[in-house]
């Protein structure tokens, strides 16, 4: 179960920094908030994301949050 909820989490961040290269490209999540920082929290911990990736993912989840 982790390991299928990390991949979801890096095709996620992978699609996400993959729409920095100045495309208008959406990316839509479905899940609440919540799970979202509870997953992110989990990639951190178990090394599938180092912290400067883990803050920088975190930031925009909240952004997304926050302007929904």
């Amino acid at each position: 179960m982790i390991k299928s909820m990390l991949a979801t989490m890096m095709v996620a961040f992978c699609m996400s920094v993959a729409a920095c290269g100045g495309s208008k490209t959406v990316v839509k999540n479905e899940d609440s908030c919540g799970k979202q920082m509870t997953d992110l929290q989990n990639a951190l911990n178990t090394g599938a994301m180092t912290q400067s990736e883990y803050d920088q993912a975190r930031s925009q989840a909240l952004y997304r949050c926050n302007h929904h």
